[in-house]
């Protein structure tokens, strides 16, 4: 199994730029409409929760009011800590961030590390005119981490692989970094990407295979011929990494 991580993490290494786009016309979407830090951050609170498939709008409307009516506001990335509720010997760190999302009302695991992955995207250049926060960190100190994004697409991935852990988002958290701890947790948030391109069906329907249909409902994933043939030949690489 180890020889197979490094296998999937190398090809994923080696294939980022086929969803920086998508991620970067992302965030753009949600935050370039607006001038202001706070509308920024605000907008991209909003787009991530409300990616939700059942969001439940009574909670997530109480946490919307707790950000209206905090005198620290989304100005600073400290001042957010400090709004959802940080100590002050609370280190300021994506971790923080992530630990504190995860108590607020409507908030979960995969949306507290979207959230927090976004913010940590944001601000270390994948464009500039996404900063918003002079205060958030550029790099990740040692007791900082980042976490994986664990949904119906990840968890069907370590499905084909043999379930070899448990199959939750914190089992499959501690599983990378116990097993892989010298990679940039960063480079596995691509792991999503290639398993939403190479799924088909839902739950126990789901098959693997190129899903060019997916694909180009990618608002920012190029479109040219060229690209989305070699974007099916990649996929069927993955999908041989991830079986064999």
């Amino acid at each position: 199994m180890n020889q197979k991580l490094n296998d999937i993490y190398s090809f994923l290494n080696e294939n980022r730029a086929y969803n920086l786009p998508v991620q970067i016309g992302a965030y753009k979407m949600a935050m370039m409409p607006y001038n202001t830090t706070y509308d920024k951050v605000y907008a991209l609170l909003y787009s991530i929760l409300n990616s939700q498939s059942q969001l439940k709008m009574d909670k997530s409307a109480v946490f919307f009011q707790t950000i209206a009516n905090s005198d620290n506001s989304l100005n600073s990335f400290a001042g957010f800590l400090k709004t959802l509720g940080a100590s002050s010997d609370m280190p300021i760190t994506y971790k923080s961030m992530f630990q504190l999302l995860t108590k607020q009302p409507s908030w979960g695991d995969k949306t507290a590390a979207l959230f927090v992955k976004a913010i940590y995207h944001t601000h270390i250049g994948y464009a500039k005119e996404l900063h918003f926060w002079d205060d958030a960190p550029k790099i990740l100190a040692e007791d900082d981490e980042l976490f994986l994004p664990v949904d119906a697409v990840i968890l069907y991935l370590f499905q084909e692989m043999g379930n070899p852990c448990a199959n939750s988002f914190s089992g499959i958290n501690t599983y990378l970094k116990n097993k892989m701890p010298n990679s940039n947790f960063e480079v596995w948030d691509d792991f999503w990407f290639w398993g939403f391109i190479t799924q088909k069906g839902n739950d126990d329907k789901r098959t693997m295979e190129f899903n060019e249909a997916k694909y180009w409902n990618m608002l920012d994933a190029p479109k040219d011929k060229e690209t989305i043939a070699t974007t099916q030949q990649l996929a069927n690489q993955f999908i041989d990494l991830l079986k064999n």
